[in-house]
């Protein structure tokens, strides 16, 4: 009985402390090339944290946003969840503090995916702004609208703007990197193997008697 007890306290331990500190860490990449006075391939770095993003905020697809329907899934993302970033192109940097975080479809946001980063699917569409003292601005996505079909829609367009020059498309890979053990996790594996040796003993002790 006591044995039992013990094992079933180590299974809460685990399953309790290894939830309470788990963390999505996301790695983000946006790339392609540009074409016009500021020219070349690009290539973009982000590592986010979901555990600590914020921002609930989503569209599905379907949903009315201001009179137009969203073609794909929406989810809005606050700045709290970036971890680190390597924005630079020839010779231009782009820091967090230049992320504009500006209202889009009555929400703020620091950006947009077309994907719930947790749920581990990766994004195809973006919209994600720098804004720098003195420019150039960065873009990575446009907010788009489409009416003149009669169907009102609303979606992100793949590519990146740099002011007047434009890639014809944006491409987004996604990587998870692997986890490095938390104290708390370490914690609970040396708790189980103290319950691990105290049942051997009291395994051993009943034997013995």
């Amino acid at each position: 009985m006591t044995r039992r007890s013990l094992l079933s306290i180590a299974v809460v331990l685990i399953v309790g402390m290894a939830n309470s500190v788990q963390a999505s860490i996301v790695e983000l990449t946006f790339s392609g090339t540009y074409e016009g006075d500021i020219s070349g391939p690009f290539s973009y770095s982000m590592t986010y944290d979901t555990s600590l993003d914020t921002n609930t905020e989503f569209f599905a697809t379907g949903a009315d946003i201001e009179g137009f329907t969203a073609t794909h899934e929406m989810h809005a993302y606050s700045a709290s969840g970036i971890t680190a970033l390597d924005f630079q192109f020839d010779g231009l940097e782009w820091l967090l503090s230049e992320i504009a975080i500006e209202k889009a479809f009555g929400v703020f946001a620091a950006f947009w995916l077309d994907v719930d980063l947790a749920t581990g699917a990766t994004p195809t569409r973006s919209l994600l702004q720098f804004e720098k003292a003195g420019g150039p601005h960065l873009y990575l996505g446009l907010e788009n609208v489409f009416a003149s079909d009669g169907n009102p829609t609303v979606f992100f367009m793949p590519l990146s703007n740099i002011d007047s020059s434009a890639s014809s498309a944006l491409t987004i890979t996604r990587s998870d990197p692997n986890p490095i053990p938390e104290p708390a996790s370490v914690i609970t594996w040396t708790l189980l193997g103290v319950v691990g040796c105290i049942a051997t003993w009291w395994r051993r002790r009943r034997r013995a008697g």
